[in-house]
């Protein structure tokens, strides 16, 4: 069922993929609507799955994860159950994307350093073949436009 959003809705997504602490108040009076109109819109939102979660950006480098790494995994027969399966046993692993083409998964890791990489992929091999990609820096796409933004057409 696709659902059609106004103006005021666009907005109220923008804001909050910028910031989601913000108040009613404050958002109502950014887009000029009252904190109650604001509120029952966002609540709309959200009773249609629109917004699904409200979360939390953590910054693993201030906790000593100084590397992200993708990880591309193939597999043969029945070892891409048996990984998905054993996902827990992964705590590095904070995405796991299954994907079409040359690879099963796409995997997003926070790690230590090298050497948690090394261990990482040690761990990752009796399941499957790891090609890993160090990511050097993110790009923010809001900086171009909102994602919301750029979905309306």
């Amino acid at each position: 069922m696709k659902i059609t959003l106004d103006d005021f809705d666009h907005k109220i997504l923008q804001i909050l993929e910028q910031n989601a602490r913000l108040s009613y108040a404050e958002i109502g009076r950014i887009i000029s609507l009252s904190q109650s109109a604001t509120k029952e819109r966002v609540m709309n939102l959200v009773d249609n799955g629109i917004i699904r979660r409200f979360s939390v950006e953590v910054d693993y480098r201030k906790l000593g994860y100084d590397l992200k790494v993708l990880i591309s995994m193939k597999f043969k027969n029945d070892d891409f159950r048996k990984f998905t399966a054993d996902l827990e046993k992964f705590p590095e692993i904070v995405t796991c994307k299954r994907v079409t083409g040359e690879y099963c998964l796409i995997t997003e890791c926070i790690l230590q350093d090298s050497s948690h990489l090394e261990n990482l992929i040690d761990r990752l091999i009796p399941y499957g073949i790891p090609t890993t990609s160090i990511q050097l820096s993110e790009i923010s796409l809001q900086k171009i436009k909102s994602n919301t933004k750029r979905l309306k057409r």
